[in-house]
This record gives structure tokens, C-alpha cells and sequence, in this order.
């Protein structure tokens, strides 16, 4: 068995936690009001971003058109788990539900392909890749889903585990609605590629991009940056100058996949902003006390951590420069807890998250009364107490002002 990609013994397991009833108000599970699950449950119906929706093709025919002939394709819209990850840690956050997997290979099943330019049946036994997944949210219960594949396919599990995954998070409603969109039928190119994206209809699009004026001629595949993203993505950038190419490049392929900014969707590049603004901090208190030690033992220390140079740029993840943060604050007496953190670090991290998020339907949901850009949000939702640039030096006297915020912009 695998929790979240670690193997786990079956007999360590804990009992399933109990399926929480519907959100009908009658009963609800402890702690959680009936306003806060209806936000939830909204939260989960909400489609995925149209960038995040992809076409399989299922089936092809061929037809005779003006040019001659013409293959077809039918399509089914479907989402990558990594959509289905994001929103859950977007709404639960990432210690606040977790995914169990159980893998089984079955033998002895007759699989029917067909062979050759015509198609002519062929008949073969082969064994099937089973996956049953369990994804559980702390308070509100599990649900269960199962994927298969057979086995031939190099990449069986990983597809069997991607399908039982989604369908478990569909009885919570994440991803129920691409079951309901209607299969099509679009041109094919000589790679069966479709030639062009079908077109979502308004209620497969996320409620904050309905309230948003789109071109009509614009594919729903490449929708436009909004005005929060590209100011995201500035921060993101001038974030990536401050921590150094090493500190860079491990954050937006850690947390974003791809080494371009540009590259990543906007509920990626929100975490990433996140991390950057952590390993901002931990740079600058590296440099507030390196610059307080004697000629030529910054360096040494470098050499003794085997970093590449004492330059910023060869500190290549948060793991050496914690312990670099480590060895250099502790010669000059101010060694911390957390090498990079004060101890309630966790805490302000999951508000700032929260607050980001927060921030960022607000800007771009046009509600009466908020600007539109990003940073004018947060300084508005906090009466001009922080600002974008102030989130990477947050300190625990600032939890109640962003707590505030916070409430301020789901009220």
C-alpha cells in the first residue's frame, strides 16, 4: 500500500475514517459550521481553470470532405491529477487531507485489440493493474475510488493510480461536472492530434472567469493572463533576482514543475510566491550575518558545507541554506530553532497562504468596493498595514492583522 507515494504496510493501517454525511445541515461533522461546509462544498463544485482541461481522443472515423478525406476524432474532456492536488491543497491545505493507495495486479483477462490496416481482431491474455485510492479530508471523512489498466502498458500503475485518485476526489464533488460534458467530434492532424480545443460551455468555467469578459475568438485553452497573474508573476521574478539562481531554480521545480515563471498556472505560481518569499527571508538574515564575520570566513564556511563558491547563486535548495543560515549565525551567538524560520513560522506561512489566496479571488472577482490589483488587495484588507513586499519579513506580531484580512475578504 502507498500513502501519498510511501509504501505503508497494511496491518499498520488506521481504520477509514467515517464518510461525512451531506451537507443538508442535520448533521455536520464536529467543528466545522454549516457556512464554512457550504463554502467548501461551492469550493469543490467550482470547475477547474479551462487551461487546466485537456481532450483525449477515444475513437476515430474517417469521412470523405471537399479536400478529401478527412479523419475524425471523438474527444473527452478529462484534467490532470495535478489540478485535482492543487485545489485540494488550496482548500484544505497540505497537511489537511491526505490519499492512500492500494495496489493489486488481476490475471488471466482476454484483451481484444485490433491489428493491422484492417483492423482485424486479435485476442491475448493479459493481466490488469488494479488501484483502489482513498482520499480522506480531516473533518469531513473519505471517499474511495478504482482505477485499472493493463498490465502491458508501461506506464499501467501510473495511470491506474492517477484514475482511481480523481474518481475518489469525484464523490466529493472535485471534477464531477467533466463526467457531464458531452463528448465531440473534432478533425484530426497526422499525429491524431484534434486541430482545434472544443469550446466549454459557460457552466464548465470557473465562476470568477464567467464575471470576466473573454474574446469570443480566443481558444479556452490559452485564456489570457489576468491582471493578478502577471503581477504575481513580476513578484515571482524579481523574487528569483533576491534568493539567487540556485534558490530559484530549486523552488519553481519543486513546487511549479518548470525552471520558466512564465510557464506555470496561477495556482502553482501562488505557491511558489509563497516559498520564495521563505527563502527571501532566509537570505536576508544570511547576508545580514555573513557580513558581520571576519575576512575570508564566509568562504571557508562555504568550502566546509562543500557548496561550489560562497557566491549566492551555488546554494542550490532550502536544506543548504538552512544549514548554512545555521553555521554562520551560530558563530556570531544568534543561532535559532529553525535555521531559517522563528518557531512559529509554520503558523505564519499557512496565513500567508491563506491570505494570498484570499487576495487573489477578491482582485479578481471585481467585487464592488476592491481594486483589481493584487498587492492594492492586501494593502487595503489590512488598512494599509502590510503590503505585497512586506509578506516575506511577517513576524508573529503580525498574526492578528492578517487573520483580520483574511476574515475581511471571505466576509
Amino acid at each position: 500500500m502507498y500513502v501519498n507515494g510511501a509504501a505503508v504496510p497494511q496491518d499498520n493501517l488506521a481504520p477509514p475514517v467515517a464518510t461525512a454525511p451531506g451537507m443538508d445541515g442535520l448533521v455536520t461533522p464536529t467543528g466545522i459550521s454549516p457556512a464554512r461546509l457550504e463554502e467548501i462544498r461551492r469550493q469543490l463544485l467550482d470547475p477547474f481553470d479551462p487551461a487546466e482541461t485537456k481532450w483525449r481522443v477515444t475513437a476515430t472515423s474517417t469521412q470523405n470532405g471537399r479536400n478529401g478525406t478527412v479523419k475524425r476524432g471523438q474527444l473527452v474532456a478529462y484534467a490532470d491529477q495535478r489540478a485535482y492536488t492543487d485545489r485540494l491543497n488550496e482548500i484544505f491545505g497540505e497537511w489537511g487531507w491526505t490519499r492512500t493507495y492500494i495496489v493489486q495486479v488481476a490475471q488471466n483477462f482476454e484483451r481484444v485489440t485490433r491489428q493491422g490496416a484492417k483492423g482485424e481482431k486479435q485476442s491475448t491474455i493479459c493481466a490488469k493493474v488494479v488501484v483502489v485510492s482513498t482520499v480522506t479530508v480531516n473533518g469531513l471523512g473519505s471517499h474511495t475510488g478504482v482505477g485499472e489498466e493493463w498490465a502491458d502498458d508501461e506506464n499501467s500503475a501510473t495511470r491506474a493510480e492517477a484514475q482511481a485518485f480523481k474518481r475518489a476526489c469525484a464523490c466529493f464533488g472535485l471534477g464531477r461536472y467533466l463526467y457531464d460534458l458531452d463528448k465531440v467530434w473534432e478533425d484530426l492532424d497526422q499525429y491524431n492530434h484534434p486541430v482545434r480545443e472544443p469550446s466549454l460551455p459557460e457552466w464548465a468555467i470557473p465562476a470568477h472567469m464567467q464575471r470576466q469578459a473573454r474574446p469570443q475568438a480566443a481558444p479556452l485553452a490559452q485564456p489570457r493572463q489576468s491582471l493578478v497573474q502577471q503581477e504575481t508573476l513580476a513578484h515571482v521574478k524579481r523574487l528569483c533576482e533576491t534568493v539567487g539562481f540556485g534558490l530559484a531554480k530549486f523552488a519553481l521545480q519543486k513546487y511549479g514543475g518548470v525552471t520558466d515563471p512564465s510557464k506555470i498556472g496561477f495556482a502553482k505560481l501562488t505557491t511558489v510566491l509563497e516559498k520564495l518569499t521563505d527563502l527571501a527571508k532566509g537570505v536576508e538574515r544570511l547576508r545580514a550575518a555573513s557580513a558581520n564575520l571576519g575576512d575570508g570566513r564566509y568562504g571557508t564556511i562555504c568550502r566546509e558545507l562543500n557548496l561550489a563558491s560562497d557566491s549566492l547563486d551555488d546554494v542550490p535548495d532550502r536544506g543548504a541554506l538552512a544549514a548554512l543560515l545555521a553555521r554562520v549565525e551560530a558563530e556570531m551567538g544568534a543561532a535559532r530553532t529553525d535555521p531559517i524560520a522563528s518557531p512559529e513560522n509554520g503558523k505564519i506561512a499557512v496565513l500567508r497562504g491563506q491570505l494570498l489566496q484570499a487576495a487573489r479571488k477578491v482582485a479578481e472577482s471585481g467585487r464592488p468596493g476592491w481594486p483589481s490589483k493584487f498587492g492594492d488587495v492586501i494593502a487595503q484588507a489590512t488598512d494599509g498595514k502590510l503590503t505585497l513586499d512586506h509578506l516575506k519579513s511577517l513576524t508573529d506580531a503580525d498574526t492578528g492583522v492578517i487573520e483580520a484580512a483574511v476574515a475581511k475578504l471571505a466576509s
